[in-house]
């Protein structure tokens, strides 16, 4: 998709932004994939101000793996950002749904309380094999 049309349409430019950029970058990428095409879907999501049964939005993203942290962005928000060994990291489903498509979902009350719900984020990657690999290894 054009990066003008994306923007145009409040997707975002799928790009990280060069501060988060530059500190994974410091921190070793294993993995930087940026401007994917993809979807963001809440189920049951409850936010201050928000509820939804069931919403979804087209969304830009980037997928960035380090040595030791997962960050997925996507429609101008940063949804995951965690080190490999939290936790937390093994609550956060990672699968390839279709061919050339990964799916990051996780409980959005997980690391914010006034949320609740779950949260899919989708991105098409001809990486996205690698990644489920890359982060199975790591669970």
């Amino acid at each position: 998709m054009n990066p003008l049309l994306r923007m145009l349409l409040g997707i975002g430019s799928g790009r990280l932004p060069e501060r988060l950029r530059a500190e994974l970058a410091a921190e070793g990428l294993v993995l930087l994939e940026e401007e994917l095409t993809g979807s963001v879907t809440r189920r049951r999501y409850r936010a201050p101000g928000e509820w939804s049964s069931w919403s979804k939005e087209a969304a830009s993203g980037a997928i960035a793996i380090t040595a030791g942290r997962l960050v997925v962005w996507a429609g101008r928000f940063k949804h995951i950002d965690v080190p490999l060994a939290h936790p937390i990291r093994a609550t956060i489903e990672v699968v390839v749904d279709r061919p050339g498509r990964v799916c990051f979902a996780y409980d959005a009350g997980t690391t914010n309380p006034s949320r609740s719900g779950r949260v899919e984020v989708r991105l098409r990657t001809a990486q996205a094999g690698r990644v489920a690999q890359l982060l199975a290894a790591d669970e």
